[in-house]
């Protein structure tokens, strides 16, 4: 005779091996397809061009859980004769996992001894009715104020949060996708105005817009690229 509570735990483990199989990854989607991003930027974008710099916060360091998990970075000094500098950090990570996930700004800055400040969501308008959801803070030292714009894209998702971060990434994975993710981070050095963060906005609109269309998703996600493709941008 089937004891019933031999009955109950086959059908515990059924459904828990469902829901594995749920979960297992099927698909590993990759924006940058084996290419640098340094390739991809241009060296001019708008009004700004690129200069030689090391002043630098980077999100890793040789060694590093984070130097494991981004597969490329680049990190450049654009300046421009009209308006301020602007230092662009882009960290592309080909696999996004429970132990590999982005390191947002708030994170990497705090660990080397900024405070952070004013962490607020902005929508960074780059085309009529398009918009990357950003986020804008300030950190700060004794000798140093940088106010940051800085976005995250998992797969086709641009979360705002750490919590929307994992719950994007458990999304695709629920879909059987591993995603891959960029962090792209504008700052500068200069005091935390209205004036401060609307030309980092409009750098990042300029920063978009100068990469080629084909290949804007890696920075923004498919379904925002396809609606700049759309708006004639």
């Amino acid at each position: 005779m089937i004891d019933r509570r031999d009955v109950l735990l086959g059908g515990g483990m059924i459904v828990a091996a469902a829901g594995a199989a749920l979960l297992a990854p099927r698909r590993h989607v990759e924006l940058l397809h084996g290419r640098k991003l340094d390739t991809i930027v241009p060296e001019r974008i708008a009004g700004w061009t690129m200069t030689p710099s090391e002043a630098f916060i980077l999100p890793k360091t040789p060694g590093s859980l984070a130097d494991r998990l981004y597969s490329d970075t680049v990190s450049r000094l654009y300046v421009a004769a009209d308006a301020l500098p602007v230092m662009m950090v882009l960290a592309y990570g080909n696999l996004q996992s429970d132990l590999l996930q982005l390191h947002r700004p708030e994170v990497c800055y705090a660990a080397v001894g900024f405070q952070i400040s004013n962490s607020t969501r902005r929508d960074l308008a780059v085309a009529p009715n398009v918009a990357v959801p950003a986020r804008q803070l300030t950190a700060s030292t004794d000798n140093r104020v940088e106010p940051i714009t800085y976005w995250t894209r998992i797969g086709d998702f641009l979360p705002t949060t750490r919590r929307e971060q994992r719950t994007m990434r458990l999304r695709e994975q629920l879909a059987g996708i591993v995603p891959d993710g960029i962090l792209v981070r504008l700052s500068t050095v200069a005091e935390p105005t209205p004036q401060t963060f609307a030309t980092l906005a409009s750098f990042a609109r300029a920063l978009v817009l100068s990469v080629k269309p084909a290949d804007r998703a890696l920075l923004i996600g498919p379904t925002l690229a396809g609606a700049l493709i759309r708006s004639g941008v």
